[in-house]
């Protein structure tokens, strides 16, 4: 279904029915871009986790310590 065939359905729906249909939109929006976060988050993780597998770990005393260093005392 294209864009002009959408909208003449649209058009055509009863009020009770293109609220709903509405309603449904919404959520789709809502649905959609939260996929999109997480699929964002998902590549933020990814390359972290490719940049740990090639770095020696750290102490957890020494990580928040260097934290702290970044912050005028």
């Amino acid at each position: 279904m294209n864009i002009t065939e959408l909208k003449t359905a649209v058009r055509q729906l009863p009020k009770n029915e293109l609220a709903e249909f509405l309603a449904w939109l919404d959520e789709f929006q809502e649905a959609l871009a939260d996929r999109q976060w997480i699929d964002g988050v998902r590549v933020k993780i990814d390359a972290a986790v490719a940049v740990s597998e090639d770095t020696p770990p750290i102490e957890g005393e020494t990580f928040i310590a260097g934290i702290c260093d970044r912050f005028p005392k």
